[in-house]
């Protein structure tokens, strides 16, 4: 009987029109579902102007993405990119002629003066007109806000 009284209340909601969940969504001024990127920034704390690259999946593209040259001014923060993916790879110059430089042990193509754009083939040579620089190996543990501090 409760089951012939459920199939019931849901066939009278049905045929009244009762919105469905993606009607229910949709209304003005409801905010939008949480997002499932993780938003990449950036921020110089160093004392230099500085400059970044990145590699990275765009997201829903599945691919690693190569981008450079970001500037970060000193004691600004500079917004990045997004992507779906929680590995990604990062890099950091001075821009002054210090030498200074923020870098890892994962080497990746870069292009001088840039910017550069290019998808990651797998190749471990770099084009001719490119350089390798040793990225930093970031993971971000969880979606939302990833904040790489550029420190003296």
């Amino acid at each position: 009987m409760k089951t012939h009284l459920f199939v019931t209340a849901i066939a009278v909601s049905l045929a009244a029109g009762a919105p469905g969940v993606a009607a229910a969504q949709s209304k003005p001024g409801m905010a939008p579902p949480p997002s499932a990127t993780v938003d990449i920034r950036v921020c110089n704390r160093s004392g230099r102007d500085g400059t970044v690259a990145i590699s990275y999946v765009e997201v829903g593209s599945g691919r690693f993405i190569n981008r450079g040259w970001y500037s970060v001014a000193n004691g600004a923060c500079t917004e990045l990119v997004s992507t779906d993916n929680a590995n990604f790879y990062m890099y950091g110059d001075t821009t002054d002629g210090s030498g200074r430089s923020w870098s890892g042990n994962h080497a990746l193509c870069v292009q001088y003066p840039g910017p550069y754009t290019f998808w990651s083939d797998g190749n471990d040579t770099c084009p001719d007109g490119y350089e390798t620089r040793d990225f930093v190996v970031m993971r971000a543990e969880d979606v939302g806000p990833y904040t790489w501090n550029l420190d003296p």
